[in-house]
């Protein structure tokens, strides 16, 4: 009998600032990687033993620079019905996207969440979608929140 590595649900992180933009990344243009060319949330695959918090707070620190104070997993309806989503984290980040460290893909930008970019994958709209639906409304106070305010 062969042991096979059993797939994992990925990881994404729904990083927003209190001016209700998401971070998202430009996915590399390559072949071999899942939607290439395409802005998609921060985020990847689990490696050994890691839980899935340490999993996206690992590719957020790669992928972005960013260490969110507080992250928090949500649940998102799957985009696919009978399938199992992944595990989603919100963070709120209030920086800029000068601040945003670029450690993978083609680039990172902060769209605000009524303009998302394409090309994007419909699984990732979905999920980006239905959780700015669950944001408080855009504040005008210039005291970051200490959540997502999901919880």
């Amino acid at each position: 009998m062969v042991n096979r590595p059993t797939k994992t649900r990925g990881c994404f992180a729904f990083v927003t600032t209190p001016r209700r933009e998401v971070v998202l990344q430009l996915r590399d243009n390559k072949a071999g990687i899942g939607w290439p060319g395409r802005w998609s949330l921060p985020g990847g695959g689990r490696e050994a033993d890691e839980t899935p918090l340490e999993t996206v707070l690992r590719e957020l620190l790669e992928e972005t620079g960013i260490v969110p104070t507080v992250i928090e997993e949500v649940a998102v309806t799957a985009y696919e019905e009978g399938k199992t989503p992944p595990h989603v984290f919100a963070a709120v980040w209030d920086g800029t996207e000068s601040e945003l460290v670029l450690g993978e893909g083609q680039a990172l930008r902060l769209f605000p969440l009524d303009a998302l970019p394409e090309p994007m994958p419909p699984h990732v709209r979905h999920y980006v979608e239905q959780l700015a639906l669950r944001l408080p409304p855009r504040r005008n106070d210039p005291t970051p929140p200490t959540s997502s305010g999901f919880l």
